[in-house]
C-alpha cells in the first residue's frame, strides 16, 4: 500500500522587537512546579471543545513513578503556559492547547495498566503494541476519549551510569505521541546545572508533543533565532525551560487549525480537504524567494507554511528554514522570503515544502526542488499558458488505484499538481508499461508538452504518440523525465496538429511496477 505524509508551516506578518531576555523573564514568573498549588490547569486561556487525551501507561512489571501526578501535571501546565505565550506572540490571542481536568481542576490521567512486562514495550517497536492496548481501552470507554490526539507517558525503564535514561517509545507517530516520566522530571529542576534529565527529558516530551499536534520539525528562520533562541521543534528539547526556546510562526500557524486548540464543533476533523492547487510560480529577485499561487478547496486554507530545508545536510528537516502567510481572499498567495534568513546557502540542494493548512486541521502539501549557486537560490518556475483542458477527457487507460486512495486518471487533466494519476495497486497490481490515452476535445496545434510528477513513483521514459482518431497513432518518439516534482517541458522539434495523445511509460525511477504522474498539458510556442 502506498502511504503519504503531509505537514505545514507560517511566516509572520511583522516581527514583534521584544528581546528574548525580556520575554523569557517574563514567562518564567507564570509557570510553575509541582510545588507549587496556586495555578491549575485550564487557568489560562483554553480551547475548551476538544482536549488532549494523556495516557499514563504502566508495563506489567513496573509501577508508577512517585509523585507522578503531581509533577506532571506541573510539566503540563508549564508546556500549556509556553504554547499561550508564543500563540500569542504571533497573534493568536486566546488560542492554546486544551488540557483534560479532573475534579479537583488538575491534570486528568487515564492510567492503563500494559498486559505485557517492558521487554515488549521497546523503543523499536513498543509503540504499536500500546496503541492496540489504548486503543481497546477507549473502545471499551468511548467517552474517555475527548479529541484524535494522544499523549501516552510511561515510566523510565532504567538509569544508565552515564547519566542518561531508557525506557520505551519516546517519539511522535501520526497524532499519537509517547514519553518517559522519572521521579526527577519536575519543572522546579528544569535548568538546575546539577540536574542530568529535567531539561532534555521535560523538553523531549514538549517537543514530542509537538508532533503529536501536527509539528514537523523546523529552525526557524534566522532573524527569529537571534531574537527568540531554539525553536522547540528544531533542538529546542535541550533548551526547554534553560535557554531561550520558542515556537515558530510556521508551528502557530499549524497549530492554529488543530482539534485541540479548537472552539469550534466539527464532524470533519482532517477529512480530506478536497485541495487543488491550479497556479504556481516561484523565482529568485532582488534576495527574496517569492512564491504565489491559486487554489481551490472544499475545506478552506486558513495558512500557508513554507519550509527550506537543506537536503545536503539535514534530513530531518530540524534545521529548516520557515515562513508562511495567509491566504489572499478564498484562493491566492503571494509570499516573499529574505535569503538573509537562510543559515547554509553556499552550493547547496533545498526541498521547499509548501503546507497548506486547512480549517479542519487538515495539511495539503506541495514539493519543489531548487539549489542554491555561490549563495544564490537557482528557483524559476512559470506558469506555462496551456491548453484549456475543460474540455478534455481520459479514453483510455490500462489501470488505476481508486480503492486505497484517488489515483483516477483523470486527476492528470484536473489542472491540480496536488492530485495525481497512479496505477493499480490495491489488487492485481499492474506492471510497465503503462499508458493513458488523452481526449483533447478538438485538434490542436502543439510544440511542448508540460509534465509534473507526483513525488514517488515517478516515471523515467515514456513514449508520447498522437491521433486525430484513436485508432491510428504517429509515434513522437521516446523521452525522459526528470526525477523531479517542478514542472518540467518536452520541447518537440516541429509543430504537430493532433486530438488525441497517449502517454506510453516504459520505466520507473524506483524500479518498482507502479506508475504515478500528476499533470500534463499541451501548448504551442
Amino acid at each position: 500500500m502506498e502511504k503519504r505524509t503531509l505537514s505545514v508551516m507560517l511566516i509572520a506578518a511583522a516581527m514583534l522587537a521584544v528581546s528574548c531576555k525580556k520575554m523569557s523573564g517574563d514567562f518564567e514568573k507564570n509557570t510553575i512546579g509541582s510545588g507549587q498549588k496556586s495555578l491549575h490547569v485550564g487557568s489560562g486561556p483554553q480551547s475548551g471543545t476538544y482536549k488532549l487525551n494523556v495516557i499514563y501507561f504502566v508495563p506489567s512489571d513496573l509501577d508508577t513513578v512517585p509523585g507522578f501526578q503531581k509533577r506532571l501535571n506541573g510539566v503540563m501546565i508549564y508546556t500549556q503556559n509556553f504554547i499561550t505565550k508564543w500563540m500569542t506572540h504571533w497573534g493568536y490571542a486566546n488560542k492554546t492547547i486544551g488540557l483534560p481536568v479532573d475534579t479537583n481542576g488538575k491534570l486528568k490521567l487515564i492510567i492503563i495498566r500494559g498486559a505485557q512486562p517492558k521487554a515488549q514495550y521497546s523503543y523499536d517497536g513498543g509503540s504499536s503494541l500500546m496503541m492496540t492496548e489504548i486503543n481497546t481501552y477507549y473502545s471499551a470507554h468511548p467517552q474517555e476519549k475527548t479529541s484524535d490526539h494522544i499523549l501516552v507517558i510511561t515510566p523510565t525503564y532504567s538509569y544508565g551510569t552515564n547519566g542518561d535514561l531508557s525506557g520505551g517509545p519516546f517519539y511522535g507517530i501520526g497524532r499519537w505521541c509517547f514519553a518517559l516520566d522519572y521521579t526527577g522530571l519536575d519543572t522546579l529542576n528544569l535548568g538546575k546545572p546539577d540536574d542530568k534529565f529535567s531539561t532534555k527529558w521535560i523538553g523531549g516530551m514538549a517537543h514530542e508533543l509537538g508532533h503529536g499536534i501536527n509539528l514537523p520539525h523546523n529552525g526557524g528562520a534566522q532573524s527569529e533565532n537571534i531574537l527568540f533562541g531554539t525553536t522547540l521543534m528544531g533542538s529546542g528539547n535541550y533548551t526547554f525551560g534553560k535557554a531561550p526556546t520558542y515556537l515558530s510562526p510556521a508551528d502557530a500557524a499549524i497549530l492554529a487549525n488543530c482539534q485541540v486548540f479548537s472552539n469550534a464543533t466539527r464532524s470533519d476533523w482532517y477529512a480530506s480537504p478536497g485541495f487543488q492547487l491550479n497556479k504556481f510560480s516561484a523565482k529568485y529577485l532582488n534576495g527574496n524567494i517569492i512564491v504565489a499561487g491559486k487554489f481551490t478547496a472544499n475545506k478552506a486554507v486558513k495558512n500557508i507554511a513554507l519550509y527550506h530545508r537543506n537536503k545536503d545536510k539535514d534530513a530531518g528537516g530540524y534545521t529548516s528554514v520557515t515562513f508562511a502567510t495567509k491566504p489572499i481572499g478564498t484562493d491566492s498567495f503571494y509570499v516573499s522570503m529574505p535569503v538573509s534568513d537562510f543559515r547554509d546557502k553556499g552550493n547547496t540542494n533545498y526541498e521547499l515544502t509548501i503546507r497548506y493548512c486547512h480549517e479542519n486541521g487538515s495539511i495539503s502539501s506541495q514539493v519543489v526542488n531548487y539549489s542554491f549557486l555561490n549563495d544564490i537560490p537557482q528557483i524559476n518556475i512559470a506558469d506555462k499558458v496551456v491548453y484549456n483542458k475543460a474540455n478534455w477527457s481520459i479514453t483510455a487507460y490500462s489501470s488505476q488505484e481508486t480503492v486505497d486512495e484517488n489515483g483516477a486518471a483523470t486527476n492528470v487533466i484536473d489542472n491540480s499538481i496536488t492530485t495525481w494519476w497512479h496505477s493499480r495497486y490495491s489488487s492485481n497490481s499492474t506492471s510497465y508499461p503503462h499508458y493513458l490515452v488523452i481526449n483533447m476535445g478538438s485538434a490542436l496545434d502543439v510544440n511542448r508538452f508540460t509534465f509534473w510528477q507526483r513525488s514517488t513513483r515517478s516515471v523515467k521514459t515514456l513514449e508520447i504518440l498522437t491521433s486525430n482518431d484513436a485508432s491510428t497513432w504517429t509515434s513522437l518518439g521516446d523521452f525522459t523525465l526528470l526525477n523531479t516534482t517542478d514542472p518540467q517541458d518536452i520541447k518537440l522539434p516541429t509543430v504537430s496538429n493532433f486530438k488525441y495523445f497517449k502517454l506510453n511509460m516504459k520505466s520507473s525511477y524506483d524500479g518498482e511496477q507502479f506508475a504515478a504522474l500528476a499533470e500534463v498539458g499541451t501548448y504551442k510556442d
